[in-house]
């Protein structure tokens, strides 16, 4: 039975041309053994500096949102216009992330295991449900992205993407999965690299990886 995909990261292969995936991170967050789900983390879409609460259902009631804001994404098919709200606490929107062109809730990557669904990678939590994501988006203290979108593979296709030199596979930490979007594919790619390396050439860990220095 191969080892589960939770908690990797997939990065792009330097030869990957397609603007879908080029230089792209992308996070697993789910895997039950034939489906693969991933969320691309270096796709940030902008928002005003007002964004983020009624993407969840805003009620004039709701003393914690206040008016709301229209992000746009040109991605074609990829992606569509979120409607998404304003908040007290604006600097979460620049959290906001195309996760990849298939659709579905609205989920959260963070590192409060309060407001986890579930866990993947050592710390890094997800959630999907409405009171998480609105207790979340308040707390302006906590590093949180927010993504729309996912990609999903059946288990044998994304084996073979991994086996084709599309993806580079590395564990994923908390400082690669918060790390600044332009930044990301570069801090990650070599250490990527090295850990196919150590794997093609037989090497028992990537601890050992030094040695190809």
């Amino acid at each position: 039975m191969r080892e589960s995909y939770l908690g990797q990261l997939l990065v792009a292969s330097s030869t990957v041309t397609d603007s879908m995936y080029a230089n792209g991170v992308c996070l697993i967050v789910h895997d039950d053994g034939n489906r693969v789900i991933g969320v691309m983390l270096n796709r940030p879409l902008e928002a005003d500096s007002a964004a983020l609460a009624t993407i969840f259902g805003r009620t004039d009631s709701d003393p914690r949102t206040s008016s709301r804001s229209q992000v746009q994404t040109d991605m074609g098919d990829q992606g569509s216009a979120q409607s998404v709200p304003e908040s007290n606490h604006s600097p979460m929107a620049r959290s906001l992330h195309f996760g990849g062109p298939l659709s579905g809730p609205i989920v959260a990557l963070h590192q409060l295991r309060d407001y986890a669904e579930a866990e993947t990678g050592d710390g890094i939590y997800v959630a999907a449900q409405k009171h998480h994501l609105m207790d979340l988006i308040q707390d302006q203290d906590e590093p949180c992205r927010l993504i729309v979108g996912h990609l999903e593979w059946e288990s044998e296709e994304l084996a073979a993407e991994i086996t084709h030199g599309c993806w580079h596979m590395l564990p994923a930490s908390v400082k690669d999965v918060f790390s600044s979007a332009d930044e990301m594919w570069s801090s990650v790619i070599r250490r990527a690299t090295d850990t196919s390396l150590a794997k093609w050439i037989g090497l028992p860990d990537t601890n050992a990886v030094g040695e190809l220095n």
